[in-house]
This record gives C-alpha cells, structure tokens and sequence, in this order.
C-alpha cells in the first residue's frame, strides 16, 4: 500500500465513498488501460459491484466463472483457468493505468495476486468524508458504454410520439375511451432473434411504463435491454450476456431473466445481476404479487415454485399423460393462481396443445382454451393468438371461466408455433398492448458465390434453416431446422430436383449433421430430451432409408464435427476437448486435444495430416492449424479474429471468416510445422459470424461458396395500443 493511503472494505462504505469508488471504476474502464479488452472492464465492474453490494461469497473463482464466463456451476477450475487468466490481465491494466496516470487518485482499486476481492485506497483519511464527487449519471455510464459497441443502439422503439410519452409520464390508470397506435422500429444491426436460441421474447412491466427485450447486436453477443417508453432510446444492461426470457417484478423494479444456467434478476436501473435459482436448462419465469416465482423449462418439466422466504423449489404442476411440455407460466390479477401453455407434441403442428390454469395451491388444472400460443392474463381478458392474429377472450377471473366469444384484435402477429408457441406480444396490467407484425420472409436464403464475390445463382428454403452442411459430391444439403422439433430436427435437400425432406423419422430433437467421405451417409446428434438432459447419442443414417444406426452415446456430449477422409472415425468434441469416435467396432472416444478455452468447428485436412479448428483464447475467436493426431505444431492462421475454417479439396488452401464478415483464404504448406500463408480477403459475405454454426459451405475445387444469408425485404415492426380495451366499447 502507498504510503498516506488507507483502505476501506465494500461492507463499510459510506453512500459517499461508494460513489467515488463507482468513480474511480468509470475511470478506469474508459481509460487507454482498458478500453482494448471490453472482458477486462466487465470482469473488473463485475467484482467491484459485488463488493459495493456486500457480496464476498460472489467472489470465489467458480462463481466468477459461472456468472462471468458461462461455465456450469460446478467446472474443473483446475482445468479451466479463465478466470486467473482474466484476473491476472485485470491486474496487468491496473498497474499501467496508475503507472501512466498524471495524478494520484482520490481512490486507487487494487486486485491483489491470489485475491478476486478488490481493494479501495484513498490517497488522505482525512479527506474521505470531504471530497464527494458527485456519481457518473447512469444516462452518462450507458451512454460512454454504447459507445464501445460494434454498433450502437440509438431506439428500439423508433419516435413513440408526444401523446405517448404525455401519457406515460402520467403515471396514472388509462381512462380514455380513444386508443393510440403508434408505430415501432428496430435499428439496424440490433434484432430480437438469437442464434440458435429460438425464443423471441418482448416483455412490457406491469405499470406500462418499460419494455424488456433480450437483444442480439451487430456483433452476435446477446444482452438484456431495456426501453422506457416515454424515452426515444433503448439501454443496455451491463453484465447481462447471453439473457432470455425476461419477466418483470409486480412493482416494475426488477426485471427477471434466464442466462449462463441461472435464473437471474437485476434491478430496472441496471447494477449487478443477482442470482434467483440455479437452473441448467433455458427457463420462463413469473413473479408473483407476495415474491414467489414460478419457472417453467421447455421439455418434460412441470412447472416449479421457488419459495421467497426459504428459496426452495417444489413442483407446482405435473405433467398429464401425454404432455410432453408445460411452458408459459404467467400470473393471473389476483396473485394466487397462474396459467400455462401445455403440449403434448413438439411438432410445429400440436392439436393437442391448451391453456390451463391453476391454483398456487394446487388442486386440478382448468382448461381455458386451445391454442398452440402462450397467452397473457390481464384484468379481464386473456390475450393468445391464433393463426397469427391476436385475440382477446374476455375471463371472469374469479370464477376462472370465459365470457362470450374472443374478439380479433390484430391480425398478422409474427408467432413462431414451431418453438413451443412463441408470439411476439406483450400487455401490461394497465392497458398497455404492444405487438410485432412482420412483412416478408423470415427464412434466410441461400446464395452462391464466386471467389470475386459475384452471385452465380440462389434458391429460397421452403422452412426455416439454421446451419447446413454441403455433400462432397456437391449434390445435397443436410440441414439443421426448429420447424419438426423446438430443439433442432435435420432435413436433407436435394440441389439437383430442389426438393425438401426430413432426413429421418425419429420424433427427437437432432442437430449438427456431417457427411460421410462418400456422400453416402449422414452422421449427427441425436437428442431424447431434446438436448437439456442425457444420454447424448451419436447415429448414422443412410441417404434414402430415413432410418438411422447407432455409433455410440453416453451422458457425455460428443458434438459430432467431421468425418475423416478414409472414413473410419468422426471428429467431435465438448467445447474444451476434441476426441475421434471410430464408426464400427469399439466406437468409445478417444481424447487428442484439451485445453481451458472454448473450441468448435474441427475440420480434417484431406490427407488426414493437419486439422483446422477455431478457439477462443483471450476473448477473441482465431482460426488454427495443427498437426493430427498429435497437435504438436500449433499456428494461428488468422491474424485479427476468424470462425469456421474449411479445407479446399487438395488441402492447400483453408477459408474461414473474419469477424466483419468476409470470406479469407490462405494457403497452406505441409511441412514441420505446416507453413501458412497471409490471409487474403475473397468477398464480403454480410453474415454476422457465429464460431459454432455452420453459416456456409465451399466446392471441393473452391471455387464456389453457399452462404445462409438474412433475407433482404423482411421487416419487423411494432405497434403500441394505449388502453386497447376501448377498441371494444
């Protein structure tokens, strides 16, 4: 410690002190120390706000890891440094921050070696109670955090009007007969699907007043947002990564959301997210008037109760024979009961799926109605929607029973009834009505490409993709879709008749298909559980017969990537480890390559003799290339950033993509270690790169690409309805 500093420990602060510490935190995270890694200013605010909060227990390595970096909450940290690394980085910056600084601090912020617990010295005891430095408005901190985006979020909702935000500013009951549509847009770049997270998800606070949405910006990472609505721009809420399914406290203070294995809440003006309950698996939740929360998972779960004074769970529901799914769990006025949307298939098309509601109490579940779509409970209707309009069924909720016949109060929701019954819509508890219409196709489509970037030629999917893979004979597509089942099914497409299958018959959830060397097979994961719990299994299928063998399966994932060129083994990996799985005989994995980092995308050269993958070593996904199956010769191939590397069929040249989008090639040399050439830019492909889906395919010449770009033309937009109950008086 310097000498004439003292410290202060996070529990003893003043209101005072906390705000020079929240300071001297906004200083440091904007400074040229630590503006090139936005991982070390999240690590760093996460740890001092868990101090500022009294937190201590947060701040163990696996705790970290798990709030921080995603890991399960129960990860090897000896086998997985991420946290040190990052700490230890933290501390490198601090030091050259202070090295570098003209002045010293009022406050100074020490991480020391061996500690995850930060320290705040003040350069003069006696003047800790005099120098109060007014707080950094939070306006100012998430408009110097935006700044730091790829791409800035200027408005989710584009120009409410200034009738609205008269309104809104009220902070009273709507009473007027006259209803206000107001037309709503989302900025470029920003947009409310996620890769691979099919979980469109708006959510307005019970008081009208701020919309909830998890957002996916330019750059692929997903975060929580919120939008006053009488404000022209949406917010970011910092150390919210990878959120879902938002749901909102009755007083509108806290918002709730799913991420990194947790239920989580943060308060509606941002600060540190708090853990609700532990939950591996995507969860839905709803608060309750008395601080009970109920969560729902998407596959053969009942819904589950978290009690608010002693935080145990217990089963509120149970599944009826035949349900295979009870999702949608929402609140009725009264607090005391809840409904829920039950189905009993996970096809796009369940005749069998229903409204119920029931009591907190329990007893037996009321059927309210038939629908594939969640629905919304506000006083005195239920709001669902049906073949893409939304209706609202006016509900005598005390005796829990419909009144009359639904009435049509929108037509052409954008609903996704392939993933357990989304619809974009959402209402408040005070007559505030906000909903998504969609103009266009929503699927993506697919383009070839020349190496100068030229379109050569294009067809349109008749359902909706996410990833594919290419057969080395150039003649079909397999295919990875929602539209068969809420957690992935695989479809097979036919380039030469244009012609659209489903690859097999089995009812589970499948996902990352690969081809055989010979064109003949089709290797991938097969789900039971629709991937949220074991056995994971790995299968074949023959082109043709629809009916796929087993290789192997366990409670392990073995996330297939490849087929090897003479085809006896498959290349699959855990995201830390890389193994090969022979296809006949003893087809029990064999571990090659583990390390701490995340890792994805393994390719074999033709030859068997290197092996192309992607890893995230420090934050940043790079292209490498190893010698198999030894990895002793390691080399980075690409220079600022790369995804998704794939070989030219003579294996003298890899392609993959950079972080912008754009198609890179460089050669590559065999030799001890391998010489790789300098990347060289092909074409812009306008993808927003994802490191573990399959977003294009190449010719075995190299000379042609396939990209699964966004369709150009679509267009989402939403309206607000103001006291939408009058339109039916």
């Amino acid at each position: 410690m310097a000498t004439g500093q003292h410290s202060v420990t996070g529990h003893k602060l003043s209101a005072e002190q906390a705000n020079l510490v929240r300071s001297a935190l906004e200083s440091l995270v904007s400074s040229d120390a630590f503006a090139p890694s936005k991982r070390c200013q999240d690590f760093l605010r996460l740890v001092v706000e868990h101090v500022l909060a009294g937190d201590l227990d947060s701040l163990r390595e696996r705790m970290i890891g798990a709030e921080m970096f995603r890991r399960p909450v129960d990860y090897d940290t000896s086998n997985d440094a991420v946290v040190r690394v990052r700490a230890t980085e933290v501390r490198k910056r601090l030091a050259q921050y202070y090295r570098e600084a003209a002045q010293t601090p009022v406050v100074r912020i020490d991480l020391q070696p061996g500690s995850y617990v930060p320290e705040f010295h003040w350069s003069s005891p006696g003047k800790v109670a005099d120098q109060v430095t007014t707080p950094v408005p939070s306006q100012a901190i998430a408009s110097r955090s935006r700044r730091t985006l790829w791409l800035a979020v200027s408005a989710v909702l584009v120009c409410a009007g200034l009738l609205a935000i008269i309104w809104l500013q009220s902070r009273t009951k709507v009473q007027s007969n006259n209803t206000l549509r107001l037309s709503l847009g989302l900025p470029k770049g920003v947009n409310l699907h996620r890769n691979w997270h099919p979980f469109e998800h708006i959510a307005v606070s019970p008081d009208g007043q701020t919309l909830a949405f998890a957002a996916t910006d330019a750059a692929g990472q997903s975060f929580l947002w919120i939008r006053a609505l009488s404000s022209p721009e949406a917010q970011r809420i910092e150390q919210t990564e990878g959120a879902l399914l938002p749901f909102w406290s009755p007083d509108s203070q806290f918002i709730g959301f799913w991420a990194g294995a947790k239920l989580k809440k943060v308060q509606r003006l941002g600060g540190v997210p708090e853990m609700i309950y532990s939950v591996p698996e995507i969860a839905q939740g709803a608060w309750g008037l008395d601080g009970t929360i109920l969560f729902a998972r998407a596959v053969n779960s009942p819904i589950l109760r978290i009690s608010p004074t002693d935080g145990t769970v217990t089963p509120v529901t149970s599944l009826l024979p035949g349900e295979v799914s009870q999702m949608w769990v929402q609140f009725l006025p009264d607090g005391k009961h809840f409904i829920y949307l039950a189905r009993t298939s996970l096809t796009s098309n369940d005749p069998g799926a229903k409204i119920y509601a029931q009591s907190l109490d329990g007893g037996d579940p009321t059927l309210l109605l038939a629908t594939q779509s969640r629905a919304i409970a506000v006083p005195d209707y239920l709001l669902f929607a049906q073949d893409q309009n939304l209706f609202a069924q006016r509900m005598d909720w005390k005796a829990v029973r419909k009144v009359g016949q639904p009435l049509l109060l929108a037509p052409n929701v954008a609903a996704s009834p392939a993933y357990l019954g989304t619809s974009e819509f959402t209402a408040s508890q005070n007559g505030v009505l906000i909903y998504g219409t969609a103009t266009g196709s929503s699927f993506d489509q697919f383009n070839w490409y020349a190496r100068d970037g030229a379109v050569i030629g294009s067809f349109e999917p008749v359902i909706d993709f996410q990833q594919f893979t290419l057969s080395p004979d150039g003649k079909h597509l397999a295919l990875n879709s929602f539209h068969q089942h809420a957690t992935g099914s695989l479809w097979l497409i036919d380039l030469t008749s244009n012609t659209t299958t489903p690859l097999t018959t089995d009812p589970h959830a499948q996902s990352d298909p690969v081809w055989s060397p010979d064109s003949r097979y089709v290797a991938f994961n097969l789900l039971p559980n629709g991937g949220s719990d074991p056995p994971y299994l790995v299968q074949k299928i023959e082109i043709g017969t629809q009916q796929s063998q087993p290789i192997y399966g366990d409670h392990e994932r073995h996330w297939v990537e490849d087929w090897s060129a003479d085809g006896g083994f498959l290349l699959t990996h855990d995201t830390k480890t890389f193994s090969i799985i022979p296809v006949t005989g003893n087809s029990k994995p064999k571990a090659l390559y583990s390390s701490s980092s995340v890792k994805d995308e393994f390719h074999l050269s033709p030859d068997g003799q290197l092996i192309a993958y992607g890893e995230n070593r420090a934050g940043t996904w790079d292209v490498f290339v190893a010698s198999f199956p030894s990895f002793h010769d390691i080399k980075q191939v690409s220079l600022a950033g790369g995804v998704q590397p794939r070989w030219r069929g003579d294996g003298k040249e890899l392609f993959f993509i950079d972080p912008q989008g754009k198609m890179m090639s460089t050669s590559v040399e065999r030799g001890s270690p391998p010489k790789i050439g300098i990347p060289r830019k092909l074409f812009d492909t306008g993808l927003v790169p994802d490191p573990t889906v399959n977003q294009y395919a190449v010719t075995e010449d190299g000379l042609k690409f396939l990209v699964l770009e966004p369709r150009k033309g679509f267009l989402e937009t939403y309206s607000v309805v103001l006291n939408w109950p009058a339109t039916f008086k």
